[in-house]
């Protein structure tokens, strides 16, 4: 595979065809739903001579009464509010994953009707998204199975250590909090690999069901066909993206804090992250034709 051309080629078609980045910043929103968490772990321990300096400054605590604090109508109505905020975050939510997913779907047909020599537009990359949006979705949904099991077997945990810790105490709940923690960690050792997996072969699914018109379970079928017959290809080409978006992140950490800090720079925000996505989009299509197609003598691959 002749990586210098590609990664040209594509520069070349998002370039050369400004509604991909309308499209790419559609596509940025289903990746930028889910985020990485971070937690704090402290090691800190104490015993009962630390807390010796303290006796008899502290009160009883037993005698203590809290404060009465009537919070009045304002804790009935936020009470009444909370849950509609929380309903309509999660149909947001599933609203941005939905279209970004089906404009993931538009980007790939749009560029693959560009390397046809055919013409190409905002509203037809959509409408190519839109055919075959159920298969694109059920495609999306498979990635996020190990995650959803992990979140199913926590609250599952966490409700029953809870349980047993409000019904026989804290004795009996902290093994089964324990307990909990060492399932939860061993689910996420265990999901983990198997979600960046298939993440990967999202992306070649994708392609297999908007370029070969396969269902969901054959479009991973044939991904697993394609990368396997081109891991080495298509190892190189990942390396390429990560290097090219570590590069990205040191060059513009500065300006990229400057403009998320002021909000009226954030539609540039959004346009540089389509145009990204947009980038990355067209070079994993134009390998996916590389594997796939086959070559021609005398052809350069590539319309204008």
């Amino acid at each position: 595979m002749d990586y210098s051309r590609i990664l040209q080629r594509a520069f070349e078609i998002v370039t050369r065809y400004p509604f991909l980045i309308l499209v790419g910043v559609l596509a940025a929103l289903s990746g930028g739903i889910g985020g990485g968490g971070g937690g704090s772990n402290t090691n800190w321990r104490m015993d009962e001579s630390d807390f010796s300096e303290f006796e008899g400054q502290m009160p009883d605590f037993g005698q203590v009464r809290p404060p009465d604090i009537d919070f009045g109508p304002a804790a009935g109505i936020a009470m009444a509010v909370i849950p509609f905020v929380l309903c309509f975050a999660l149909i947001l939510g599933l609203a941005l994953w939905a279209i970004g997913t089906i404009a993931r779907g538009g980007l790939v047909a749009s560029v693959n009707d560009i390397e046809n020599g055919m013409s190409s537009s905002f509203g037809a990359a959509w409408q190519a998204g839109m055919a075959r949006a159920g298969h694109l979705l059920g495609i999306s949904l498979i990635p996020a199975i190990p995650g959803l099991i992990i979140f199913v077997a926590g609250l599952g945990a966490f409700l029953t250590s809870g349980g047993m810790a409000a019904v026989f105490g804290g004795d009996v709940g902290m093994p089964f909090g324990a307990g909990a923690l060492a399932l939860i960690g061993t689910l996420a050792c265990i999901a983990l690999p198997f979600a960046l997996i298939l993440g990967l072969l999202r992306t070649f699914a994708e392609r297999a069901c908007m370029l070969e018109g396969t269902g969901v379970v054959d479009s991973y079928r044939r991904g697993v066909d394609v990368l396997g017959a081109n891991l080495g290809s298509a190892a190189i080409l990942f390396v390429i993206q990560i290097a090219i978006g570590i590069l990205l992140g040191i060059l513009l950490v500065l300006p990229g804090l400057i403009a998320a800090l002021c909000f009226l720079l954030w539609p540039i925000i959004w346009l540089f992250n389509g145009a990204m996505a947009a980038y990355f989009s067209t070079l994993w299509t134009l390998a996916w034709r590389t594997w796939t197609t086959p070559a021609v003598p005398g052809v350069e691959g590539g319309a204008a």
